[in-house]
């Protein structure tokens, strides 16, 4: 395991970029994803990194993938920059086997191949944390997290008025632009969000490889939350989203050997909407949310103006919910949950697949500093059956010197998607699908410590994974999808936090991924070995921040390509404060010009300068 080199770099070339490494400095700061229930960092006995709108807005996001590739253990892969499709990997888990929540209700796309979820179009407008979590969570989120969880969360207003507006431009004719407005009274609580940007964009074609023809990008993104209060221990939620793109592409015409100019378009919309009630009683001893969340993905394609049919899916999900927390005593607290999930894909399959599911999770805290879980989930598909997958949690945090100690241990599971379940290979010569298709199911551990000292002005962090997944699904031109790979994960994580005078800080992390498909003895298509995130921020004055970041990723292999080299990027941001209220901000993306692609074939784009004002009430 050579992990020296990349690290080194990323701790003495001066840069850095690890947006928890701060947001983990105080360890009662209060999560959700990793219990479902608000618990404090210190109790926490997995790998979870919090990126707040601070971090978003500071770094300029305008993806929020951008700024999840900052984050350890991640890693991204786009088909060409402004809408290509953009998929985030976990510790080399894919995006479909990660769960990708917003407001608690799942974004994975049904009707994909993989039933994967795609980053391209979640603009970061009106979101107020991302909570990432590594490591299999199926035991509270089921089936897809195997490699983790990505939980989105909006702001829910509070008693008065609160807004926000910006607005900014730059190449490649980029225009973006949205507000934020969010209050209430004892009542009810609102917040709403609205963005959009529109570009002219890059060939997603590489430029390198004679394209010239500009795919441009379009997109609307509509956020709503309402809650109402109804007595002291009953509320009421409404959550709602709607998100429209338009994003021109580049295919692989006849004889499929290279990607090249082709006017082809893609159409998405996506749209959700959930009710959610609150019951909470004996002074919130008993906690229980009980929730309907209903979601759909359309997308459509056309080529040269004409509809094309292999790129239309349509796909739905409905998800019933019951969740309950009761704190037992002071030291025993038990969850218990209630699941059943309808998916379906109209394009794909007439058919309706289920997943009924039941779930409990015992805490204990019977020692100061000491946090033990241990938990069961069953799952019932009518496809294949049932899975059950245990999980057991150890966290210790000694306040006094800042030290966290934390290790865990659990099983995963990742049901067959409904494409790879009703799909047909009739070019294989096949006449039926694969009716023998397993979950894939996936068994691992992490331990790891973080230790803050020196007053909380320095922060360290190193994690150790180790992943086994069984019954991979892929394409078999034998049976069309089957359960064709075993992979073994491994790999280590490690991150630095410096606040090394008032104005000038240091951050960065750097991670080791050894992902290895057990059967061929090869590495796993699109995982780097090393990648590294840097960051070093400077406030020249009291209004003036100035930040210098780089993102470094190892070369990547493929299955029907060369694969990608390796590749580092620094990025150059500063952001100025006229007064209270209204901030104008810059930045140089790619700032060096370097020439690279994340997936082979597909451009990426070239020094940018972007500006913007930002003004809140």
């Amino acid at each position: 395991m050579n992990f020296k080199t990349p690290l080194t770099t990323a701790l003495l070339a001066t840069v850095a970029l690890s947006p928890e490494a701060f947001a983990e400095e105080d360890m009662q700061e209060i999560v959700v994803s990793a219990t479902r229930y608000a618990r404090p960092l210190s109790d926490i006995g997995s790998s979870i990194s919090v990126i707040s709108a601070e971090d978003m807005e500071k770094s300029q996001t305008v993806f929020v993938q951008d700024v999840l590739q900052s984050v350890p253990g991640l890693s991204l892969n786009q088909n060409g920059s402004f809408g290509g499709v953009s998929s985030v990997r976990i510790r080399g888990a894919s995006t479909a086997q990660t769960v990708i929540l917003i407001d608690g209700v799942q974004l994975n796309d049904v009707a994909a191949p993989g039933g994967s979820f795609n980053f391209a179009n979640l603009d970061p407008n009106g979101i107020e944390r991302i909570e990432v979590l590594r490591g299999p969570q199926s035991i509270l989120y089921g089936s897809d997290a195997i490699g983790g969880v990505i939980n989105i969360i909006t702001p829910t207003g509070e008693e008065g008025l609160t807004g926000s507006l910006f607005a900014e431009g730059g190449s490649f004719n980029t225009f973006r632009g949205g507000g934020n407005i969010a209050g209430g009274n004892d009542k009810v609580n609102f917040s709403l969000s609205a963005s959009g940007i529109t570009s002219d964009g890059i060939s997603k074609a590489d430029e390198n490889d004679g394209n010239v023809e500009t795919d441009g990008y379009h997109n609307i993104s509509l956020h709503g939350k309402l809650t109402g209060k109804l007595s002291e221990n009953h509320s009421l939620q409404l959550i709602s989203r709607y998100v429209d793109s338009r994003t021109e592409i580049d295919g692989t015409p006849p004889p499929f050997f290279s990607l090249t100019d082709t006017d082809e378009v893609s159409f998405s919309e996506e749209f959700l909407i959930a009710g959610r009630g609150f019951f909470n009683y004996f002074d919130n001893i008993v906690q229980n949310t009980l929730s309907v969340e209903y979601s759909t993905i359309n997308r459509r394609g056309e080529a040269d103006g004409v509809p094309v049919s292999f790129l239309t899916f349509e796909g739905s999900r409905l998800n019933l919910d019951y969740f309950s927390h009761y704190s037992i005593s002071d030291e025993f607290g038990i969850s218990f949950g209630l699941q059943h999930e309808e998916t379906k894909a109209e394009t794909t399959s007439p058919q309706k697949f289920n997943i009924d599911s039941v779930f409990s999770e015992l805490s204990w805290q019977g020692m100061e500093g000491l946090t033990l879980t241990a938990g069961l989930r069953y799952d019932d598909h009518n496809q294949y059956g049932g899975t059950t997958t245990p999980r057991i949690t150890g966290s210790y945090y000694i306040a006094e010197s800042g030290t966290k100690v934390f290790a865990n241990w659990g099983e995963g599971f990742k049901a067959p998607s409904i494409f790879q379940l009703t799909f047909i290979c009739g070019f294989c010569g096949l006449t039926e699908p694969n009716t023998n298709l397993k979950p894939e199911e996936s068994n691992g551990w992490e331990i790891g410590f973080e230790q803050s000292f020196m007053n909380d002005r320095f922060h360290l962090g190193a994690t150790y994974f180790d992943q086994k997944i069984t019954n991979l699904i892929d394409f078999d031109f034998t049976v069309g999808f089957g359960n064709v790979a075993n992979v073994h994960t491994k790999g280590i994580e490690l991150s630095l936090g410096a606040q090394l005078t008032d104005s000038l800080s240091i951050n960065g992390n750097y991670t080791y991924t050894d992902a290895m498909d057990n059967d061929t003895n090869e590495k796993l298509i699109r995982v780097p070995k090393n990648t590294v995130h840097a960051e070093i921020q400077w406030q020249v004055m009291t209004e003036l921040d100035v930040a210098l970041s780089m993102t470094h990723n190892g070369e990547e292999s493929d299955s029907f390509s060369p694969g990608t080299e390796g590749w580092t990027r620094f990025d150059l941001r500063a952001s100025y404060d006229i007064n209270d209220t209204i901030e104008v901000y810059a930045r140089v993306d790619n700032l060096f010009d370097t020439e690279y692609q994340q997936v082979f074939g597909f451009g990426t784009a070239d020094q940018s300068f972007y500006a913007g004002i930002r003004g809140k009430f």
